[in-house]
């Protein structure tokens, strides 16, 4: 305001000066727009605390895990050890996963026992994979199923369906390799076998 009042009192075209500040105050707008929405989503990934430094994610069809939050951008570093940069305001709109804020991890999976399996193999399969499962310290009871599901095209449909007790996804995989060794075991010990 002085500075227009001062150039008024010199001559200089008020209206000039006016339009002239409005022109060059648009084009910094525009040019800085960027990195008002990069800051802008910055403060909402803080704000909501969706993603932490350390955290696996996935953001869109990517997996990686956070590496830094800047105020401008994200840092993740994928699982073949590349380094991805995605600006804030991009990544506060995406669909984020955040896989290290799990309690527990889901272990399903669809035996296919033969044809040939009587009722009464079926039914000992069942009632052994049950109780190996309650007795397994690492898998939680509730909720815990075993059931026969249905008739596929070449075999006997046996559905697992459990929470192992980690968020960690090595230790899950090993409980899970350890849960399905013995699937193999008592399915061999009840006299029947998986399907072709």
């Amino acid at each position: 305001a002085v500075l227009f009042w001062g150039g008024n009192r010199l001559g200089l075209p008020l209206y000039g000066l006016i339009a002239g500040v409005s022109v060059g105050g648009l084009a910094v707008a525009l040019a800085g727009q960027g990195t008002l929405e990069n800051f802008i989503g910055s403060i909402n990934i803080f704000a909501d605390r969706v993603v932490r430094i350390g955290d696996v994610c996935r953001y869109g069809s990517e997996t990686g895990t956070v590496e830094a939050i800047g105020l401008r951008s994200t840092r993740l570093r994928s699982p073949d050890r590349t380094l991805t940069t995605v600006p804030n305001a991009d990544f506060a709109k995406m669909h984020i996963t955040n896989f290290s804020r799990r309690d527990r991890m889901l272990l399903k999976s669809i035996i296919g026992l033969r044809y040939e399996t009587t009722p009464d193999q079926m039914r000992h399969i069942l009632t052994r994979l049950r109780e190996m499962l309650v007795a397994h310290p690492q898998i939680l009871e509730d909720p815990m199923r075993v059931r026969f599901v249905g008739f596929g095209d070449s075999a006997l449909n046996v559905e697992i369906f459990a929470y192992v007790s980690t968020p960690a996804f090595n230790a899950f995989l090993g409980i899970q390799e350890d849960i399905l060794l013995r699937v193999i075991d008592l399915v061999e010990a009840s006299g029947t076998g998986f399907a072709f």
